[in-house]
């Protein structure tokens, strides 16, 4: 009867399993259309991701659960089964979650691959950028392709309410999916998740009439500064939409 008791003592546990997931939404796996009148397709969505997790009572002395690490993903093609994160961590509620997306040289950890290869991470740690996205949009007859780099640091912390909470149980699985919300790009607003999305002013910067907008014509034309403040809205949580950048103390 003692060695049942114990057993049973040793089999019980307060840890459960939980993942995490970076992937794109449909908007950056299957395109998607601008209400001005062009279908836009990402042929790469490359991001840098430094330390996912979880947070414990979000707005009352929280307590972070994270993925230590810097990781480099490409989101366009979804995910395969088995590229995650994996932990075991106390069961409980969790009502938030946080990530950030920045080159890899600010942290102490070494970029490794999460689903893409090798020299994407390479090009990541080399050219110092935290976003790589290639795609083209059609109208018409016309075909305009980009390619752009940004160096921006963003810190997206997400509130996770009623349903979206992860309820982890002793011995359970869940998991949670990080998500890039690349139409976010297009915005014709900052700040406003319900924005309209457009293309015609983008395809309008292609000075030389080549069919490719750089990042020198989006300068050119005002509006690189608009395309990298809404960088800071490509981060969510599927399930519970868009993250607000947030500006984290140097304690976290």
């Amino acid at each position: 009867m003692l060695l049942a008791v114990a057993a049973s003592a040793i089999g019980c546990s307060d840890l459960g399993t939980h993942k995490i997931q970076i992937d794109g939404n449909t908007a950056v796996t299957e395109g998607f259309a601008t209400a001005d009148g062009w279908t836009v397709n990402f042929q790469s969505f490359v991001v840098v991701v430094h330390d996912p997790g979880l947070i414990e009572r979000s707005d009352n002395e929280p307590t972070w659960v994270r993925q230590n690490g810097v990781t480099v993903w490409d989101v366009v093609s979804g995910l395969p089964e088995g590229d995650e994160f994996s932990r075991q961590i106390r069961a409980t509620r969790y009502d938030g979650a946080d990530f950030r997306i920045a080159p890899a040289d600010i942290s102490e950890y070494e970029a490794v691959a999460g689903n893409a290869p090798g020299e994407i991470v390479d090009a990541a740690v080399e050219e110092g950028w935290s976003i790589h996205v290639v795609g083209s949009a059609d109208a018409a007859m016309t075909t305009v392709h980009f390619d752009w780099t940004f160096d921006t640091n963003t810190f997206y912390r997400c509130k996770l309410d009623g349903d979206d909470a992860v309820e982890l149980m002793a011995d359970g699985v869940e998991t949670s999916t990080l998500e890039i919300l690349g139409d976010a790009l297009f915005r014709t607003a900052l700040g406003d998740p319900d924005a309209g999305l457009a293309f015609q002013p983008i395809a309008d910067a292609d000075a030389n009439d080549d069919n490719m907008v750089t990042v020198d014509e989006l300068e050119a034309a005002g509006l690189l500064d608009t395309l990298t403040s809404l960088t800071a809205e490509l981060g969510g949580v599927r399930g519970a939409g868009p993250c607000p950048e947030y500006e984290a103390p140097d304690s976290e």
